[in-house]
């Protein structure tokens, strides 16, 4: 929860500065904990204004978004899923 309260703050300070936030993404044990904790972070920070933000999966490799190995397929498929 501190993790997706610090990116929330910190997206909420960079969009007041300069109008965008940028965001590096790695897979793993961090997929499940952003799809957990985020949501209820950016509800508390409305400054963060996600739909001024740029996500990049940092360690995606060259594989379809279906393959078990994508990073941007996991959270995909974290996003679906009722939480």
């Amino acid at each position: 929860a501190a993790l997706a309260r610090l990116v929330a703050d910190e997206a909420a300070a960079a969009v007041a500065r300069s109008g965008r936030f940028a965001l590096g993404l790695s897979g793993g044990s961090m997929v499940e904990l952003l799809a957990r904790e985020l949501p209820g972070a950016l509800s508390a920070v409305p400054a963060a204004e996600p739909s001024r933000w740029l996500v990049a999966f940092c360690d995606e490799r060259l594989v379809p978004p279906e393959h078990p190995e994508s990073t941007f397929g996991a959270y995909r498929v974290s996003r679906q899923r009722p939480g």
